[in-house]
């Protein structure tokens, strides 16, 4: 390979890696948009939805319930990602999660640690029933 590609090679991933550590992504799985939306809505509750197998599922729901009886569901985008809030006046620790969709089965959950009480992140994991 000519130096100039292998240079050329070097370069594109240096600036690949500049621009995925400089997007505007913010703690809590969301985009610049919802950096402080914790405030005023409570808690953002997301994580992923995926398989068994590790890949992404879209269009699964993601329904939080509180011991209180307040539902959320939300949808997950072609990312496999959900975030919601339900209240800032509901523990998150009185809030759990379940997920579905259509030819799928709820196997698992995965509680991320977490450091503050803003950002509550829990993955699903679904197996494919048929």
């Amino acid at each position: 390979m000519p130096k100039s590609i292998h240079y050329l090679k070097i370069c594109l991933s240096l600036l690949t890696a500049i621009l995925m550590f400089n997007s505007p992504c913010k703690a809590g799985g969301g985009e610049y948009e919802y950096a402080d939306d914790t405030e005023e809505a409570g808690p953002a509750y997301f994580g992923f939805v995926r398989d068994d197998r590790g890949i992404n599922i879209s269009g699964a729901k993601a329904i939080l319930t509180s011991k209180s009886g307040i539902k959320i569901e939300t949808k997950t985008n072609v990312l496999g990602v959900y975030r919601t809030h339900i209240s800032k006046l509901v523990k998150p620790e009185d809030v759990t999660l379940s997920c579905q969709k259509e030819g799928y089965s709820q196997i698992r959950l995965i509680n991320r640690p977490n450091t503050t009480k803003r950002y509550v992140e829990t993955d699903c994991i679904l197996k494919k029933t048929n």
